[in-house]
């Protein structure tokens, strides 16, 4: 009998290369050498990413909103913005795949050159290519037995959207709008028919300066949102996840002197990703032989992640804070703004162990009444149960901080407290393996005996048992029915060879 393999072709996108880059960017803030640098809120809007031969070119805007005290203590304040572009380095990139980036400001710094003020940021990319990929697998064929699995096959599909939210609220009279600094934090993500259902909130913190007394104080308003994003793609069910990044946001402030109070407008603009994961089952080859020549089959692994589910909790954490800075009962306490959190997850069985640190600026009044502000961060470790969870899952924490504030309970040291909102998706790993070719060898000689008897090994499976008779799985079940499976290793399976009798 002549040997002959069988294959199919399946087409779909596969996860590529991830690519971590980084950049500096920096903005002059001219005049500025005379006055006192209190902070610097840095934030990044994501413009667009290419993919070249050998490389992606992705670039952005970069906005610095600068709080400053005048030589005459006056508290002052700046917005200055760099366009950017930057290149990655990956030897696997080609024109065919797509990029999806994810910016975050990492570190800032000030320096002062001759009467400017030098603003500069460290811009982290995150970078994940999708490449379309096709996938040759064995189906069978002349002179060949398969041992046809079924084999899950994932892509993702992403899709893009923005949502536009207005927001007003009332405050006390106020003289300026300082800064202003956002957090995001989702609350559901859902694919239904045709689109992803996006839900969440984003946390408006605002610092402004008192009329008179040049103080300052924050407000915080929690902006509830909801984004229905097209995705033709999106079945009722699908797994899928979702990022929420502000691209713009615009304030503006009535006051009534009158009334001695304010009303703050803003509107927001925010960037929605979203991706769902669409998977389809084929009957692939997990292993194969040929009863009459010897062969080797080529084995290839499809491994992929995607979310197994996503959930909210919240969490109060306080304590001493860490400052780079000291303070002493004689300062006055004003503020705290540009507050934020930075989250590590581990996952065991049933429960995840969230490990991270809440940032913020505390603003104060020195015992001389000059304006005065201390970064903090304030280290914390809590349990985050889950009945899905299990060891060897991957879990996202995005955190969104609010109500933060600070008091000294003993002179040079901050006992900080704050609110985490969560949301925590667990993305579990799947591996199949498949064969992906198969080579033939040399003809297998006919056995001298006309009975001879298997003794199986303990555990051994029907195809395991048929593939070491070099029989279906079929003729083995047909000629010894009464065996159960797995084997025990004490069966004795009596194996008859067909013999020609030549007269």
């Amino acid at each position: 009998m002549s040997v002959n393999p069988a294959y199919e072709k399946y087409e779909y996108t596969a996860d590529g290369a991830k690519i971590c880059s980084q950049s500096i960017v920096e903005c002059r803030l001219a005049d500025w050498s005379e006055n006192k640098i209190l902070a610097v809120s840095p934030s990044v809007v994501f413009s667009g990413a290419e993919v070249v031969s050998g490389e992606v070119r992705y670039g952005g805007k970069l906005y610095f909103s600068v709080v400053g005290a005048a030589p005459d203590g006056t508290v002052i304040a700046a917005e200055r913005g760099a366009e950017f572009s930057h290149r990655a380095e990956c030897a696997t990139a080609a024109p065919s795949q797509s990029a999806d980036v994810a910016l975050r400001v990492e570190k800032c710094e000030t320096r002062r050159e001759g009467r400017a003020v030098i603003l500069s940021a460290i811009v982290t990319a995150d970078i994940s290519l999708s490449v379309p990929s096709e996938i040759d697998y064995l189906t069978g064929g002349e002179g060949v037995i398969c041992d046809l699995v079924p084999v899950r096959v994932r892509s993702a599909v992403a899709c893009r959207g923005t949502v536009e939210l207005e927001e007003e609220f009332d405050t006390d009279y106020v003289s300026d709008v300082l800064l202003h600094s956002e957090q995001v934090c989702l609350t559901r993500v859902v694919a239904t028919a045709g689109s992803l259902d996006v839900s969440g909130e984003i946390n408006l913190s605002v610092l402004a300066g008192k009329e008179g007394d040049n103080d300052c104080v924050s407000y915080e308003r929690l902006i509830p949102f909801r984004a229905e994003i097209p995705c033709d793609e999106a079945v009722t069910g699908m797994p899928c996840d979702a990022r929420v990044n502000i691209s713009s946001v615009n304030l503006s402030c009535a006051c009534d002197e009158d009334k001695n109070r304010c009303r703050i407008f803003a509107r927001i603009e925010a960037d929605v990703r979203g991706r769902v994961y669409r998977s389809e089952e084929i009957r692939m080859a997990g292993d194969a032989f040929c009863p009459e020549c010897a062969c080797k089959p080529e084995c290839k692994t499809l491994v992929f992640e995607e979310p197994v589910c996503a959930f909210t909790a919240s969490e109060r954490v306080s304590g001493t804070a860490a400052m780079n800075g000291e303070i002493d009962y004689a300062c006055r306490l004003q503020a705290a703004a540009l507050c934020g959190a930075e989250i590590a997850a581990t996952v065991t069985d049933g429960e995840i162990v969230a490990e991270g640190v809440l940032n913020a600026s505390i603003f104060y009044k020195d015992a001389e009444g000059s304006p005065c502000c201390v970064p903090i961060s304030l280290p914390f470790s809590f349990p985050v149960r889950s009945d899905r969870a299990r060891a060897g899952m991957r879990a996202e924490i995005a955190a969104l901080a609010c109500g933060v504030s600070a008091r000294q309970k003993k002179e040079g040291e901050l006992e900080a407290e704050g609110a985490l909102k969560l949301y925590v998706t667990l993305r579990g790993a799947e591996s199949c393996t498949y064969v992906a070719q198969l080579e033939t060898g040399d003809p297998i000689p006919e056995s001298g005996c006309s009975i001879a008897v298997h003794v199986p090994a303990a555990g051994d499976t029907l195809w395991e048992t048929a593939k070491k008779l070099r029989k279906t799985p079929e003729e083995v079940q047909r000629e010894n029915p009464d065996l159960k499976y797995p084997l025990s290793g004490g069966e004795r399976i009596v194996v008859y060879h067909k013999k020609e009798i030549a007269f």
